[in-house]
């Protein structure tokens, strides 16, 4: 069971209490002052100074179902309008309300109480199970503290004495297993270059792809949560605007270099003409930068999402960050797509007079209408402001 899912069971308040605080105290620091839950809150479980934004922390005492919304709805709104009674009654300086919980937020829910906040003047936003494991996976000291947690680290450990035992079991280094496959490491990458079968080039590239696409998994999941660590950089709207401009003129370029090194010239240098050997340092330069690339798209979101910008300017960011989402999701397809056919090439040159026909063409796009709302939006702020 991985993390999520074991956070997600938490089924005592005062250990999910104990987790968001250990959680928000480990990102935020001093800023961050937790409210003591043994006594009444008036819905108040937390306060980040810097940011004005008043938590409220939740978990159900029974395993979650579908059959929860109602209760889901109610403690959210419930815990929303205390926000605003306390802003309202000047106890608390509040513009910002999150709701920690360990289960997703229905749709209807969600728009329900954001507009509800939106009316209020109250920026609403949840962070779910997926925010608390990015965390803990991430912050060893904040882990340590929830041993009953660890079970992924366990796992881990089994994993390298798997690892040791099937090492022994090994033939020994004399003895050379010819690699006809995609590798699957970096060992296996150098014996199909030396062993050079039929079509290693290809293998190799996959290999080399598929590789980085594996370790930059971590940050696809957070450009998929929309999450963007905080950075320190703070942003009035003058500068958000010019910030967010340079910006999609920078997503432009990371696209424009990305396609530019699948030109048919450095295709041939890295896999030969035909009947030439490949180059392998090209090969896995060439795969290289393809995966650069892609790192450098869901770099550039999480940049975005990581700085701060003013109220009027905050939808803006949020839509400038999106315009990453079908360039990064075209580079995944393509790495999919080279992977899953070269994988068939060993199998393939094994028929008689086998036909292969490869497709190593890379087209990354951008959304138009990811393009266009974003467009629309910093026109309509500069009309507003006169920039």
């Amino acid at each position: 069971m991985n993390l999520q899912a074991q956070i997600e069971l938490i089924t005592a308040p005062q250990d999910f209490t104990r987790l968001c605080n250990a959680v928000l105290q480990a990102e935020y620091g001093t800023d961050f002052l937790p409210i003591d839950d043994d006594r009444a809150d008036r819905g108040n479980d937390g306060y980040l100074k810097s940011e004005k934004r008043m938590f409220a922390a939740h978990c159900f005492k029974r395993i979650q179902n579908k059959g929860l919304d109602g209760e889901i709805r109610s403690k959210m709104m419930g815990d929303l309008k205390k926000a605003i009674t306390l802003r309202d009654q000047g106890d608390w300086d509040i513009t910002r309300w999150t709701f920690l919980c360990n289960y997703p937020i229905p749709e209807g829910i969600a728009a329900e109480v954001h507009a509800f906040g939106t009316r209020a003047g109250i920026d609403v936003s949840w962070c779910g199970p997926g925010y608390f494991a990015e965390v803990l996976q991430r912050v060893t000291s904040v882990r340590e503290l929830f041993p009953n947690l660890m079970g992924n680290d366990i796992l881990k450990k089994l994993d390298e004495i798997s690892q040791i035992i099937e090492s022994l079991s090994r033939p020994p280094d004399d003895v050379q297993i010819l690699v006809d496959w995609v590798p699957r490491d970096a060992e296996e990458q150098r014996a199909l270059i030396s062993q050079a079968p039929p079509a290693w080039e290809y293998l190799l590239f996959a290999s080399a792809l598929k590789l980085g696409k594996e370790r930059l998994e971590p940050k696809w999941r957070d450009f998929q949560t929309g999450y963007g660590r905080r950075n320190g950089i703070y942003h009035d709207e003058s500068s958000s605007i010019q910030r967010l401009v340079d910006a999609f003129s920078d997503v432009e370029g990371v696209v424009e270099r990305m396609v530019m090194v699948f030109s048919a010239k450095i295709q041939e240098e890295a896999f030969g003409p035909p009947g030439v050997r490949g180059n392998s340092d090209s090969i896995l330069h060439l795969a290289g930068r393809v995966v650069a690339g892609y790192e450098e798209i869901l770099d550039w979101a999480s940049e975005i999402r990581g700085e701060v910008y003013p109220e009027s300017t905050k939808n803006a960011a949020k839509l400038a960050a999106q315009m990453a989402e079908r360039p990064a999701q075209d580079v995944r397809d393509f790495i999919d797509r080279v992977f899953l056919e070269i994988s068939k090439l060993p199998d393939l040159l094994k028929l008689p007079n086998p036909r292969v026909k490869l497709s190593l063409e890379l087209t990354v796009t951008v959304d138009d209408a990811a393009v266009l709302a974003f467009t629309k939006e910093v026109r309509k702020i500069r009309r507003k402001r006169r920039f």
